[in-house]
């Protein structure tokens, strides 16, 4: 039996970013998923999007199964964003009807 949590992220166009990372604040997220889900991560889906121009965010996605929500939701909100305004979470729990929203604390 799984229990799958969907987690949808947008963020400002490589928000965190340094030379080495186009994804910096979403690394620390990556970090967190790989170590407590065995090689999770969010995965970028922003160039999937259809229509004839390029979406105006950053946009990744996972699904999770058995997510410590309390754990992530702490994770997210550790995060220094650049422009958190741009930043939110959508997340939907195996049970869930809908998504639920969350924003960085400011």
């Amino acid at each position: 039996m799984t229990c799958i949590t969907n987690i949808i992220l947008t963020t400002a166009i490589q928000d965190g970013a340094w030379m080495n990372s186009d994804y910096g604040s979403i690394d620390t997220i990556n970090e967190y998923l790989s170590k407590k889900y065995q090689g999770t991560r969010l995965n970028s889906v922003e160039n999937s999007a259809g229509g004839h121009k390029t979406i105006s965010c950053d946009m990744f996605v996972a699904a999770v199964d058995y997510l410590e929500l309390h754990e992530f939701i702490a994770v997210f909100e550790k995060i220094n964003w650049d422009k958190p305004a741009e930043v939110h979470l959508l997340i939907k729990g195996h049970n869930d009807l809908t998504f639920t929203s969350y924003y960085p604390k400011t």
